[in-house]
């Protein structure tokens, strides 16, 4: 009797814990004890919506800021279009906006009736550039139009919904039919209810057994742990930005050619005498002469012909070097850098070489966005020319992130990353290119930049090095030949294998006037690891910094790349 008595209380627990269990309506589990709410949230007051304002969900995430509608049209906060398409360019100074697309360029001014299209004047029913409460919106329909970002406009609850083109999303799948919620719990109210197999985007880490998703359609809130399955990397959607892709070289072997003067033919074959295998040169041609856009010029058309005869192409440098110029200057006033692109392009076409390479190595962070807007316009009129676009860039690092690669990469025809300099004028002694850092960098540029528009860009030059007693740091920055062969008039090298380098050491002098010589050495074996990348990577090629530094045992080591 007992027995039978104990077998009943268990049954009646049992079934008690089922129906817990159970409770949870729509596949949720957790909150023991509470009851699951089965009411649909009040969205519109959830968010604090009235009839002209919309939630803004960016790849799945619900954004502080409200899209508003006015006269019939709905306006995104220019700072949003900004953040998810650099392309959306406005100057403050200028009271315009740019939007410089692949085939063409677009201007808009604020709360104006009417734009241009490729210098064409276009009427608008309505200003497609507006601002409210001092504060600037672009129309939606522009922005879906021009924008590489996949929009939507949806209602209950009214909302824009924005996922980036090309870009990779963490995304889940409900497992069974179940529910997002406003909160991590069983008790907050249904934002929606989802069908088993539904795709969702994880939108942030997990609370209490539940995730935080959104529907592909902008609905967001929290689904429990135990209804989704595996998590993948998604790209919802595909670029849209399509840029013509002008690549007459296939392979580059640039060499870069620095002067100070103009030189024709003769002195180019001079300088080419004893080289192997260049397809490319690329002469220091150009820089800034004021902040109107002019620029000083050595442009060589017999240069350019003797290049062409040895079946070479000249794409021209200009750097932004010039002491009493600055970048800013030029950049970010519409009227100059219009100046100075017609003004490579033309000398660049004047003389018939083949393409623009540009080494602006001083560009700040207020510059940045001029910078890359500058890139963007010269890029369509290289394109009317049959110009290569070419730049020059520092390694990847978060201190240039002004460069804006990720923008170099979707525009440009080739991207220099000079691999090199790890070790320079004020840091402490080390290697110029060591092969962990290049290797590193490169597999940063990759990840930013189509492997086959990245160019390695490899040093030609040593470094030696001077430590006084005091410790005071100097250097000196020689061909590879003659601080090698300084070197090894003074020590045995060693080789580093971890570097990839033989490295000299040696002291000269005594006491307080002692001075520690170090050479991490720059030679044919060196360079032979770094150039494997191009391989390994499927790279497009090197430029070498700088011709007539380089020892003469190289061009037979290049000629194989």
């Amino acid at each position: 009797m007992r027995r039978t008595y104990l077998i009943l209380i268990g049954l009646i627990l049992l079934c008690l814990t089922g129906c817990a269990i159970d409770r949870g309506a729509g596949g949720d589990h957790g909150d023991k004890g509470a009851k699951a709410s089965t009411e649909n949230a009040n969205l519109k007051e959830y968010y604090k919506l009235s009839d002209d304002l919309f939630i803004i969900v960016v790849d799945g995430v619900v954004n502080d800021s409200r899209a508003i509608r006015s006269n019939g049209h709905i306006y995104l906060p220019y700072s949003i279009a900004k953040s998810l398409d650099t392309r959306f360019y406005y100057n403050r100074d200028e009271s315009q906006m740019i939007i410089t697309t692949p085939t063409g360029i677009l201007y808009f001014w604020p709360n104006e009736t009417s734009h241009t299209e490729n210098g064409a004047a276009i009427k608008d029913e309505t200003a497609l550039l507006r601002t409210f409460d001092g504060v600037l919106y672009v129309e939606v329909g522009i922005f879906q139009k021009y924008s590489d970002v996949n929009t939507r406009v949806l209602t209950e609850p009214q909302r824009i919904v924005l996922y980036r083109n090309g870009v990779s999303l963490t995304t889940v799948q409900a497992n069974k039919d179940t529910v997002i919620r406003l909160g991590a719990s069983m008790q907050k109210d249904i934002v929606t209810k989802l069908k088993d197999g539904e795709q969702l985007v994880r939108t942030g880490s997990a609370q209490n057994g539940y995730l935080p998703v959104s529907t592909i359609d902008g609905m967001t809130g929290y689904v429990s742990q135990m209804d989704i399955g595996t998590e993948t990397q998604t790209m919802l959607y595909a670029s849209t930005k399509n840029y013509e892709r002008y690549t007459p070289v296939e392979h580059v072997r640039l060499m870069w050619h620095q002067m100070w003067a103009a030189q024709g033919g003769t002195e180019l074959r001079a300088a080419l005498q004893n080289t192997k295998g260049i397809n490319v040169i690329s002469p220091t041609w150009f820089d800034f002469k004021d902040v109107n856009g002019a620029i000083t010029s050595f442009a060589n058309a017999s240069y350019v012909e003797e290049a062409h005869s040895r079946g070479i192409q000249v794409w021209a440098l200009c750097s932004d070097f010039a002491a009493d110029v600055k970048g800013y200057d030029v950049l970010s006033k519409t009227e100059s850098r219009n100046n100075l692109a017609n003004n490579l392009v033309n000398e660049v076409v004047r003389v018939g070489a083949d393409g623009i390479n540009l080494d602006f190595e001083f560009i700040t962070k207020d510059s940045g966005p001029h910078y890359i807007q500058f890139i963007r316009e010269l890029y369509l009129l290289c394109r009317q020319h049959h110009l290569t676009l070419s730049v020059d860039n520092f390694v990847p690092n978060a201190g240039k992130a002004q460069y804006q690669l990720a923008d170099q990469g979707d525009i440009l025809d080739y991207v220099i990353f000079m691999a090199y300099d790890e070790h320079y004028k004020g840091s402490e002694a080390g290697s110029v290119a060591s092969f962990p850092w290049v290797q590193m960098s490169m597999n940063n540029a990759a990840a930013l930049i189509p492997n086959e528009k990245i160019v390695l860009g490899i040093p030609l030059y040593n470094r030696m090095w001077m430590t006084d007693a005091e410790g005071k740091v100097t250097l000196e920055d020689n061909g590879m030949s003659k601080i090698a062969e300084t070197a090894r008039a003074n020590a045995q090298p060693v080789w580093n294998d971890e570097l990839k380098q033989y490295y000299f050491e040696y002291t000269k002098g005594k006491d307080k006037k002692a001075v520690k010589y170090q050479l991490w050495l720059e030679d044919v074996t060196s360079l032979e690891y770094k150039l494997n990348l191009i391989n390994d990577l499927k790279l497009a090629g090197y430029a070498g910094w700088k011709l007539g530094l380089e020892s003469s045992d190289v061009w037979d080591l290049l000629n194989r790349y």
